[in-house]
């Protein structure tokens, strides 16, 4: 859901982490978590393409779970689509 709230949506790292997280986001954490980098290299890594920038995996990553969710979310929010899709993943 992180990645594609960032590479789909692209909402800014402290919106997504403000919506992902429990943690308070403190004033060095506005523009930069580094668990979603940590995410979006394990994306990369997963998809075995080291040429992508980490929005690019994550994009590709999101639109994969996305494509998994269920015909009946197809008009449902693509965030709501991801954990969908990525729930159901191996």
């Amino acid at each position: 859901m992180a990645l594609t709230l960032w590479a789909i949506a692209k909402e800014p790292v402290a919106e997504v982490r403000r919506r992902i997280s429990a943690w308070p986001i403190t004033v060095e954490a506005v523009t930069r978590w580094p668990t979603l980098e940590r995410w979006a290299g394990a994306a990369r890594d997963a998809l075995g393409d080291a040429s992508l920038s980490l929005i690019a995996a994550a994009a590709r990553t999101a639109q994969i779970a996305m494509g998994r969710a269920p015909p009946s979310l197809r008009t449902a929010p693509r965030a709501a689509q991801a954990f969908a899709g990525g729930s159901a993943m191996p």
